[in-house]
């Protein structure tokens, strides 16, 4: 494609990930600049309101209408979490029949949600661990009968999760049932629901999946092993403070493994309905892998978890984003 193509970076958000999202917003721009594409930053502030490139912050309203005026070919979401990973971003775009990158707005919707995707996930018979879902009016109810039903049917040491959060913010593990019932009060006062999840132990592992190419199935990338170094898991400080993780990109692991963590990986984009590319997170205990979850818009940073598999299959950084920008092109 040539220069003749504007692209519009949608970067920063209102969710918890902000700053992460200007970081792999700029590696986009960047990125696409390299390719000779002209690329259209855009900010949008912790309070919503977007800023074009050298013009002065709008609310939404103005933004669209500017938007508009643009006139670009294609929007790159940036975006991570709420109100831009979470299938809202993706619906507002698909009324103004302006393509995207990535996922759609029912798959983003239904990949940032834990439970549903779960359930989905499930169903198309990929491994997941045992957990329980509640809410706070039942919580409020009978605490006890919940702290019972925990202890009976996941055990500990459990997951107490937010449902519909990323980078793993609101996520806590918990060891004691001593413990349990402040963490859910924590956990559930973010968003008036919890999961709590089995606690699966074992290597933490990491699939990406690219969609890009017409008429062809996904294809799993190289497995990237996670090993954080000052965290129990791999939360939001292990993800995002240089050093605290060591990625090994691709994983050792056996053959066997390796297949079925790429094919449950593609299972899992192909049952929630991702386009583009995905990357959905694992556990491998003594029984084999376990499924965690899925990202739609997984970090861009050029350090990233998605880039490094990129380029353990040769595909540069500069290649990957504009892979992006042609599949969503495609998509007009």
């Amino acid at each position: 494609m040539s220069n003749q193509y504007r692209v519009a970076v949608l970067m920063g958000g209102m969710s918890g990930e902000h700053e992460v999202s200007l970081h792999s917003g700029a590696g986009v721009v960047r990125a696409l600049a390299a390719s000779g594409y002209q690329p259209i930053p855009v900010t949008i502030a912790k309070t919503g309101e977007w800023t074009f490139e050298n013009e002065p912050a709008r609310d939404i309203f103005t933004a669209v209408a500017r938007l508009k005026e643009v006139r670009p070919d294609c929007i790159f979401i940036a975006l991570h979490g709420t109100f831009g990973e979470d299938g809202r971003m993706q619906g507002m775009l698909d009324l103004l029949g302006i393509p995207y990158t990535g996922s759609g707005c029912a798959a983003s919707a239904l990949a940032m949600d834990k439970i549903r995707s779960k359930a989905v996930v499930e169903e198309a018979e990929v491994p997941v661990a045992g957990h329980a879902v509640f809410d706070l009016d039942t919580w409020r109810d009978g605490p006890e009968d919940i702290i019972a039903t925990v202890e009976e049917g996941v055990g500990y040491p459990c997951v107490v999760k937010t449902p519909r959060l990323g980078s793993s913010v609101g996520v806590e593990i918990v060891s004691h049932s001593a413990d349990l019932a402040s963490t859910v009060e924590r956990i559930i006062a973010i968003d008036g629901e919890v999961m709590i999840e089995e606690f699966i132990s074992g290597r933490e592992v990491t699939c990406s999946v690219l969609d890009v190419v017409p008429g062809d199935r996904c294809r799993a990338l190289p497995i990237t092993e996670i090993r954080p170094r000052t965290a129990a898991f791999f939360d939001y400080e292990a993800k995002y403070t240089p050093g605290a993780t060591e990625e090994i990109t691709p994983a050792d692991l056996d053959p066997e493994t390796t297949a079925d963590i790429q094919e449950f990986a593609m299972m899992v984009h192909e049952a929630v309905g991702c386009r583009g590319w995905s990357r959905s997170d694992f556990i491998i205990d003594e029984d084999g892998p376990v499924w965690i979850e899925v990202n739609t818009v997984p970090g861009l940073t050029e350090t990233s978890l998605f880039p490094q598999a990129c380029a353990a299959e040769g595909i540069s950084y500069e290649e990957m984003v504009r892979l992006f920008v042609e599949a969503a092109m495609r998509k007009v």
